[in-house]
C-alpha cells in the first residue's frame, strides 16, 4: 500500500497536514493576538497600561514619611561614618603607588631596551649615557627614589663596559 504513494503525493500531504496544524494551534490559542494583528493593532500597548498582577491585590503601599515614622532613621555604629567612592583609598604615600603601577620596572624595561640596542649597534659607554640620559627626562623623579639602588645594581651587572660607583651616582642628576 505505500508503494502506491509518491514522493511528490506524500510531500504535499505534509505540507497540507501542518498548514492545518499551525492554523488550528493559532485559532485556539492566540485567538486574542490573532484578531489585533488583523484590526492593525498591538496587544498590551492599545491600552497604555501595564498588565494586571495577581500580588497587587490588597497590597497596601507605604510612603516613605510613614516608613521613617514606624521604625525611625537607623542609626550607625558608634565610630562609623559613611564615605564616597572617591574618598576611599589605601595606606601609603604617592611614592608607594608609583612602585606599585610599576615605575621601577618602566625604568629597568627602558635600560634593557638601551641594553639591547647598545649589543646591536655594538655602542659604547658615550652610547650608553647619552640614550640614559633620554630615560632620565622620561622619568625625572627617579633620581630620589628609594629603589634606584637596585637599578644601578642592574645596570653595573648587566652592563657590557665598567661603571665606576660616581658615574651610577651620576647617571640619575
Amino acid at each position: 500500500m505505500v508503494q502506491q504513494f509518491t514522493w511528490q503525493e506524500f510531500l504535499i500531504a505534509a505540507l497540507v497536514l501542518t498548514i492545518i496544524w499551525y492554523v488550528s494551534v493559532i485559532l485556539l490559542f492566540y485567538r486574542k493576538e490573532m484578531k489585533a494583528f488583523l484590526n492593525k493593532k498591538q496587544v498590551g500597548k492599545s491600552e497604555g497600561k501595564s498588565l494586571p498582577h495577581r500580588w497587587e491585590k490588597d497590597v497596601d503601599l507605604l510612603e516613605e514619611e510613614e516608613q521613617e515614622e514606624l521604625m525611625g532613621k537607623s542609626k550607625m555604629p558608634e565610630g562609623m561614618t559613611t564615605v564616597s567612592m572617591e574618598d576611599v583609598g589605601f595606606a601609603g604615600d604617592d611614592d608607594d603607588r608609583e612602585d606599585r603601577l610599576g615605575l621601577i620596572s618602566d625604568v629597568l624595561e627602558e635600560v634593557k631596551s638601551i641594553f639591547s640596542i647598545l649589543a646591536k649597534e655594538d655602542g659604547n659607554k658615550k652610547d650608553f649615557f647619552s640614550l640614559m640620559k633620554l630615560v632620565r627626562e622620561k622619568y625625572p623623579k627617579i633620581g630620589t627614589h628609594p629603589s634606584v639602588k637596585h637599578i644601578n645594581g642592574y645596570i653595573s651587572e648587566h652592563a657590557p663596559f665598567h661603571l665606576s660607583p660616581e658615574e651610577l651616582e651620576n647617571l640619575w642628576d
